[in-house]
């Protein structure tokens, strides 16, 4: 199947490194097929899309039909899609890339569909929706319906626990997806703080373990998954000895301790970050990743592990964080 993946932008590489970690994770090979700007298109070897309701950083998924400068013939290859003939009515939605009018080519594409399908328009609840995005050429899929999760709705202070350093829900959500993890694997935060990655990883039928040495945060990671229903669970424990309570783990996904107010057993960060590592390396199985979050100056030593790609991610002025996402080789 070519999915048609319009991307949020609010990010120069996540969106796109989401997508392909969800992927893997799935077991589904792929193909590129396409990328510029919001738009990417892969050939995956998928018939089923409900796991697409993962991603945190994409606008909406279309199964791709066609691209091209010509409406009329646009139109031709859209009546011709199998999936067309199912349904009785449609509607077009058109997002422009440029100065362009997207409600004049929904009504132009739309009347060449109607006029060579014969199905009815309905703007307000069609049957299928026929999306269109315009640019230097258009591109024209099926929009797969993929609800959209409310992650405002997950933002710490919605929770019964609260700290001001708690992770906005749909950083969380792409961090486990850039795991390569799927659902009924186990994963592992050795800093769970208020359990924002274990909240993600749970919603997406994640088994998730978290630790920290904060008895105040373990109480509220308990609280918090308990909110949301969650089964994962939330202990106290030092991150430099998870290889003696946990072994072959699917991934170990966290987001590191920084700043003078960090609790951690040692005062030498980058030191820490080092032994960490190694403790991290010897919990996970053989393949699977490392995903962490760290200030940008920090180079520890990443023996034993594979880079497999990293995002700066801007916090303020004077913070930038490195996610490095690391394969246990």
């Amino acid at each position: 199947m070519n999915l048609l993946f319009y991307l949020s932008g609010e990010h120069l590489t996540l969106p796109k490194s989401e997508v392909i970690g969800v992927l893997e994770g799935e077991g589904i090979d792929y193909g590129m097929e396409y990328e510029k700007g919001r738009l990417l298109i892969l050939d995956a070897d998928c018939e089923e899309t409900g796991f697409l309701r993962r991603l945190a950083m994409t606008r909406s998924v279309s199964e791709f039909i066609a691209h091209g400068d010509d409406l009329e013939g646009l139109a031709s290859q859209v009546q011709a899609c199998d999936k067309i003939s199912e349904f009785k009515t449609f509607a077009v939605r058109c997002v422009c890339f440029d100065d362009g009018d997207s409600m004049a080519v929904e009504k132009e594409l739309g009347g060449r569909i109607k006029e060579i399908s014969g199905l009815g328009v309905d703007l307000t609840a069609p049957d299928v929706t026929v999306q269109c995005f315009s640019g230097a050429e258009y591109f024209v899929g099926i929009k797969i319906d993929v609800s959209r999760e409310n992650f405002e709705g997950r933002k710490p202070q919605h929770r019964p626990y609260f700290h001001p350093t708690s992770m906005h829900p749909k950083i969380a959500r792409v961090l486990v997806n850039l795991a390569r993890v799927k659902a009924g694997d186990r994963i592992l935060d050795p800093f769970c703080g208020t359990g924002g990655i274990l909240i993600e990883a749970g919603l997406m039928g994640i088994d998730a373990v978290g630790l920290d040495i904060d008895e105040r945060m373990v109480s509220g990671a308990k609280k918090n998954l308990e909110f949301y229903g969650i089964s994962g669970d939330a202990g106290v424990g030092n991150a430099l000895e998870i290889d003696k309570k946990f072994q072959q783990m699917d991934a170990v996904v966290t987001d590191l301790p920084y700043g003078r107010s960090s609790f951690i057993p040692d005062p030498d960060l980058k030191r820490f970050c080092s032994k960490f590592i190694v403790s991290a390396y010897r919990v996970l199985k053989k393949g699977a990743c490392l995903v962490l979050v760290l200030p940008i100056e920090y180079e520890p030593d990443f023996s034993g592990f594979e880079i497999v790609e990293r995002h700066d991610l801007y916090i303020h002025k004077t913070l930038t964080r490195r996610i490095r996402v690391l394969r246990n080789v």
